[in-house]
């Protein structure tokens, strides 16, 4: 069984920048303190922030580095250096009255967001057993509801762009193709 690295728990690459390990654990501290997310959420920022502790000193993460990669047959995995994933999009087509180009509008969107399983920190198992929780699949899917601004008057066709860091995906950014419905007449 491959155990989990501070990599894994702040769901990045072992060739992640300070700056992105430091937006990552932000990003999980934000929706996994137990202020926010409830008492059950308590082991898993806990996890995040022991993590960061590490990864955030670069001599304690050069040390964990070596550690991890000598100690490859004593139970810990050595980091996979894999290259980033590449920039998907998640594409949404609005049609527009001529009053709501008019005048501008908001844009409701649904956006599906993966959390880690508070009841078994994502590994699917509960002690023995399954985690009921999470269906044993570690991860918990939620919808997260993003309010799009679109201004006065878009050209029909327009398209807005919209990054989806602040949710903590980090390889997924949010394509609106904005269309004006044509006049009667």
């Amino acid at each position: 069984m491959e155990r989990k690295t501070y990599y894994m728990i702040l769901g990045v690459s072992s060739t992640e920048t300070d700056r992105g390990i430091r937006a990552a654990y932000r990003d999980l501290a934000k929706r996994l303190h137990p202020d926010v997310a409830g008492e059950q959420a308590t082991r898993s920022f806990q996890e995040v922030s022991e993590a960061y502790r590490v990864l955030s000193d670069p001599q304690r993460r050069r040390e964990y580095n070596d550690e991890l990669n000598r100690a490859g047959d004593g139970g810990i995995v050595a980091v996979r250096r894999s290259p980033p994933e590449p920039l998907e999009s998640l594409d949404f087509e609005v049609l527009l009255t001529p009053e709501e180009a008019s005048r501008g509008c908001v844009v409701p969107v649904g956006v599906p967001v993966f959390t880690r399983c508070s009841r078994c920190g994502g590994s699917g198992r509960d002690w023995v057993f399954a985690c009921a929780f999470c269906r044993q699949q570690g991860m918990i899917e939620n919808e997260e509801r993003l309010q799009i601004r679109i201004p006065p008057m878009p050209p029909s066709g327009s398209i807005y762009e919209m990054p989806l860091r602040g949710l903590g995906i980090h390889n997924l950014f949010l394509r609106l193709h904005v269309f004006v419905e044509a006049q009667p007449g």
